[in-house]
């Protein structure tokens, strides 16, 4: 996971220029092994003021996590969820259209149903002379489409996801997240320590290590009692 251009160089406000991004770790955060990425998540970008767009790979893509960002008013470039269709290659959850002010759903064939109290739209009936049902379900009571509490949040996401910008953006940020991730575990698959707390130190300690190690690859060099990025 990354934060905005800001956060990955390391400074406090947001650049009007387009950086490269420099690989710099800004925080880190060791926790149990059944807590989930995006559950990590808040406590890493807990310093980071409004504004800041936060990059992460579809681990972080939760509606809660999203959530968090919209209350803090930071900008989400997360990859969401992979979408499963109940046939392979067919039709998805984002091929009907889900109006959740008329409390309605159309599929692709037109056809409009309720959304039941629980959240649910069943096609049943109307799915049994559809010329497409072999593309949407194998069910034999028909398609029916369950609403995520959080629909409002993930389906623009999904959206947003299959656009040209969010892919530029996403390409320009993500790969070196991924390479400070690298730099951090190579020969330290495993942590040396049992607990919590003192594996913690270990990460803060070897992450300050791999910046100093980065800072040097970057050009820092030591003038007149000031140091410098050449």
């Amino acid at each position: 996971m990354c934060t905005s251009p800001a956060a990955c160089t390391g400074t406090a406000t947001r650049p009007t220029s387009r950086p490269s991004p420099t690989g710099l770790i800004t925080a880190v955060e060791l926790t149990a092994g059944d807590v989930s990425d995006a559950g990590a998540a808040p406590a890493l970008i807990a310093d980071e003021p409004a504004g800041t767009e936060v990059y992460g790979d579809s681990a972080y893509g939760t509606a809660e996590l999203r959530a968090h960002l919209a209350e803090r008013d930071m900008g989400a470039v997360i990859k969401p969820p992979p979408i499963q269709t109940a046939v392979p290659g067919g039709y998805s959850v984002d091929d009907f259209d889900i109006d959740l002010d008329t409390g309605t759903v159309t599929c692709p064939e037109a056809i409009t149903v309720a959304i039941s109290p629980n959240r649910t739209a069943r096609f049943a009936r109307n799915c049994r002379s559809c010329p497409v049902r072999a593309r949407c379900t194998t069910a034999k009571a028909g398609r029916s489409i369950k609403i995520h509490p959080r629909h409002e949040l993930l389906n623009p996401a999904r959206e947003q996801a299959r656009t040209d910008l969010f892919s530029s953006r996403y390409n320009r940020w993500r790969p070196m997240a991924e390479r400070s991730i690298a730099w951090i575990v190579r020969k330290n698959r495993r942590c040396p320590y049992r607990g919590t707390e003192r594996n913690q130190l270990w990460l803060t300690t070897r992450a300050a290590a791999v910046n100093l190690q980065r800072l040097i690859n970057l050009g820092l060099t030591h003038n007149d009692n000031h140091w410098a990025i050449t």
